[in-house]
């Protein structure tokens, strides 16, 4: 989105003219973050916050970047009692650390407003329309940037991955949703309206099942973790889980074990996610795919599928796209690393 800004010293008759654009950054590595950062993950079930005050470089162990990181249950989802709840986790980590200030980022299961200020809905907090950036700022007096989730999770991805400045970088988490996030050329793209990566939302099978989010035949429908450990439930006796130790645990060593019914599902999930891939190559052409969320637990039996249907793809002309498929590295915590890292810069 372009900015614009207003000349104080304009001639007369300029203030019927638009004003000139302002270019944007090259790229968010340009706008450098500020030395003490405190990164906040808004989960559905806990809020994970940690600080940051090192630079985040390729192979770093999230670990050691990661101080202080604690991972606390939600005492109330009442908006001002989280608000108050947010500012006592910041306080906390700047006695610990014996820091004067902080530039704090938030990220959070969201549809946000175009400008990141506030929350336009969060389902699963039952929030709506909540200047959160602001109130947070407001009670702390520290400078609060907000995030969707997904986005701060490819952003930390990013980040480990050595921040590539050139093409295109791609993260789908696997988790009760889909989510989705895409680095361009160093720059995180969150679009005009604040939805570009919902990409758990691209249609995969126009005739397919219906997607909660009222549309049919969604990747998320087919690869989300509970999507996959719903089909493993219905292909699956309940009994033969239980052996293999209950729950996801179960799933995983089924699929490694080479286990048919499990792999299975395992393949239409991966079919899924190659399929969407292929579309998001028609508009990005990334050159990484990264599995993160749950399901990712799942490793090579979920890697090489992709990577076999991806080899099977329909091309484009002569070329057929195939990302370099992994798994993520910071696991659940590159939310909280991605956000403390985005903290400050916009």
């Amino acid at each position: 989105m372009e900015r614009t800004a207003q000349r104080s010293d304009a001639r007369p008759g300029a203030a019927n003219r638009p004003p000139a654009p302002v270019p944007a950054p090259a790229d968010d590595r340009d706008v450098h973050p500020p030395a003490r950062r405190i990164g906040i993950d808004i989960g559905g079930s806990k809020i994970a916050s940690a600080a940051v005050a090192a630079e985040v470089t390729a192979g770093a162990d999230p670990d050691d970047l990661l101080r202080h990181h604690r991972s606390d249950p939600w005492e109330s989802r009442d908006y001002e009692a989280a608000v108050d709840g947010l500012a006592r986790q910041v306080r906390w980590l700047l006695d610990e650390l014996a820091w004067p200030d902080a530039a704090v980022g938030v990220s959070v299961a969201a549809f946000l407003t175009p400008d990141r200020s506030g929350i336009v809905e969060a389902l699963n907090l039952g929030w709506r329309d909540r200047p959160l950036a602001r109130d947070l700022s407001v009670v702390l007096d520290l400078p609060v940037t907000l995030h969707n989730d997904a986005n701060a999770a490819v952003w930390g991805e990013y980040l480990l991955a050595g921040s590539p400045a050139e093409g295109a970088f791609v993260l789908l988490t696997l988790g009760t949703d889909v989510g989705g996030g895409v680095v361009v050329d160093g720059r995180l793209l969150t679009g005009a309206h604040g939805i570009a990566g919902e990409l758990g939302h691209l249609t995969v099978d126009p005739g397919g099942q219906v997607c909660v989010c009222g549309a049919a035949g969604c990747l998320a429908v087919y690869a989300s973790g509970a999507a996959i450990a719903a089909g493993v439930r219905a292909a699956v006796p309940a009994a033969d889980l239980a052996r293999a130790g209950g729950g996801a645990p179960a799933v995983t060593a089924l699929a490694r074990r080479g286990d048919e019914r499990v792999l299975a599902v395992v393949d239409r999930a991966a079919a899924a996610i190659a399929a969407a891939s292929g579309q998001i190559s028609r508009v990005v052409d990334h050159h990484t795919l990264v599995l993160g969320g749950g399901a990712a637990d799942l490793g090579d039996p979920l890697l090489a599928a992709v990577r076999r249907h991806l080899s099977a793809g329909v091309p484009v002309g002569p070329v057929r796209p195939h990302p370099h498929v992994r798994a993520a590295r910071a696991g659940n915590r590159a939310g909280v690393l991605g956000a403390a890292d985005l903290a400050g810069r916009r």
